[in-house]
């Protein structure tokens, strides 16, 4: 699993828009937006890039953790590192 962190820059808050995600082995990615207090999974498929992160954020192409048989405990476990790690990411 691979991590990316970033701040794209928006102004939803003083520190911008902090964002970090992981990519699951099975290509589906966390992310967690702490400014806005969202965390999603996104689709496998996903290119794990910011822009294209980015990109299927916005549209809100979401799946659930139960569409991939996962534990929803599994899936806040790794939230509350990717707040941890997005709380790391520089300020605007």
């Amino acid at each position: 699993m691979q991590t990316i962190k970033f701040n794209t820059g928006r102004t939803y808050s003083a520190a911008g828009q902090r964002i970090a995600a992981m990519q699951l082995e099975s290509g589906h990615i966390i992310l967690n937006d702490i400014d806005r207090h969202i965390d999603v999974m996104l689709p496998a498929g996903v290119e794990f890039t910011q822009a294209d992160i980015m990109c299927f954020y916005d549209l809100s192409c979401y799946v659930f953790p139960n569409e991939i048989d996962m534990l929803y405990t599994d899936y806040y476990e790794i939230v509350n590192a990717l707040r941890e790690l997005a709380n790391t990411v520089k300020s605007i």
